[in-house]
């Protein structure tokens, strides 16, 4: 019967021990679900900024509006400054010599007589230029050309989901209603698949949600817009990226000379967008990491804790193991090794449960989340460091004990 009892007490104390080691690990698993989920959401962030920059052209310039009041609008002409025009973009053409583009646009307004409540196409009065630098490909027909422009020709061009919406009366060939003018269908875009941007500093258009007509017709969709001749934006293409510092010297200096130096413009630089987007990202994924970091610190407290009671509890051992010739350097390897085994395998559990929220996030928030080879080194090595300071003190202590009052201990 005492042999039975002592069987059920070693039985207990070797669960009790398996179960402080599993409960010990949840603080390093967490900080490592901590890390990789962060830094998912960071890497998906991070990725969708870069792919909304890129849509604008990251060898674009964009010279925008400025939407202002009545009374701004008075102080600009006081200083002889119309807002943007065709005038413009002529100037910046002729004086950049480092520009392989220059597309003036203008968004008027105006309904498709054809089109549904639900759906309402941005249309946008462009020239041949804008087709060029945007790369846009053609499911059939052409894109506008100059004779569009030079003629005034009522033409169009269809965005892919337009074309799809009007079904088959969304072909070359065919007219639609724009107001009260009828405008021919002369070529139909590919899917552009466009992003949606969620961050506000970075507008971009859906072209494929768009209908294009010639620049200078767009007076004619609708009267009250005939007094109206200011452009919305002109796009200058630059040759090469390198040139865009000494682009924008160029582009402020001729449109303050044009503006009577009034900005009623605002020029947009994608470079500069994605150099914040790549600074923010970089703060932002350091905090991120510095929260996951104090979690696992946590954890590895737990660790230590839970160590220094696996040493007092196996204190007879130590004093076994001394007595049969082992050094304290083989015990504190020993417990450090111990100790970063622990640590491991809560990290590796961490990395399979934080790729799987990451994938829940992503699912049911709707965010882009991406686990990065680099995100699960990272935590990798924080738990591994974690695990090694964590067991340094209790190694420490067991490698340092009498061994003589280990053997005598009960």
């Amino acid at each position: 019967m005492h042999f039975y009892r002592e069987i059920k007490k070693c039985m207990r104390v070797l669960l009790l021990h398996r179960l402080r080691s599993f409960l010990s690990t949840l603080g390093v698993l967490f900080g490592v679900v901590a890390v990789i989920a962060m830094l998912s959401i960071g890497e998906g962030a991070k990725q969708e900024t870069l792919e909304q920059i890129e849509q604008l052209g990251m060898n674009n310039l964009i010279v925008r509006q400025h939407a202002m009041s009545e009374e701004q609008r008075i102080q600009a002409l006081e200083q002889n400054s119309r807002g943007l025009s065709w005038q413009d973009a002529i100037a910046l053409k002729r004086h950049i010599p480092d520009l392989l583009h220059v597309a003036p646009l203008k968004i008027v307004e105006a309904t498709l007589t054809s089109a549904s409540a639900q759906f309402s196409p941005e249309i946008l009065a462009v020239t041949r230029a804008f087709g060029e630098m945007k790369a846009l490909r053609l499911s059939e027909g052409r894109f506008l050309c100059d004779l569009d422009q030079s003629e005034r020709r009522l033409t169009c061009v269809l965005g892919y989901e337009v074309a799809k919406h009007l079904g088959q009366e969304g072909h070359i060939g065919r007219s639609l209603k724009l107001d009260n003018i009828y405008y021919e269908i002369v070529g139909v875009l590919k899917s552009i698949q466009w992003k949606a941007s969620k961050n506000q500093a970075i507008t971009t258009r859906n072209l494929d949600k768009t209908i294009f007509v010639p620049l200078q017709i767009d007076h004619q969709i609708n009267s009250a817009q005939a007094q109206n001749r200011e452009l919305s934006e002109i796009v200058l293409h630059v040759r090469d990226a390198q040139l865009m510092e000494n682009t924008t010297k160029l582009t402020k200096k001729i449109l303050g000379k044009l503006h009577g130096g009034y900005e009623n413009y605002q020029i947009v630089i994608p470079q500069e967008l994605l150099q914040q987007a790549y600074r923010t990202q970089y703060t932002f994924n350091l905090v991120l990491g510095s929260i996951a970091g104090i979690s696992l610190i946590i954890g590895g407290i737990g660790i230590m804790n839970i160590m220094l009671a696996n040493v007092s509890e196996r204190t007879c051992e130590i004093g076994i193991r001394r007595a049969v010739g082992a050094s304290k350097r083989h015990i504190l390897i020993q417990f450090l090794f111990e100790t970063l085994i622990l640590t491991l395998i809560g990290a590796l559990l961490g990395i399979f449960f934080g790729i799987a929220l990451s994938m829940a996030i992503g699912f049911m928030a709707g965010w882009r989340t991406i686990v990065t080879p680099w995100s699960i080194l990272l935590a990798l090595i924080m738990s591994a460091g974690v695990g090694v300071c964590s067991g340094l003190y209790p190694a420490y202590q067991a490698a340092t004990m009498d061994p003589i009052k280990a053997l005598r201990h009960d």
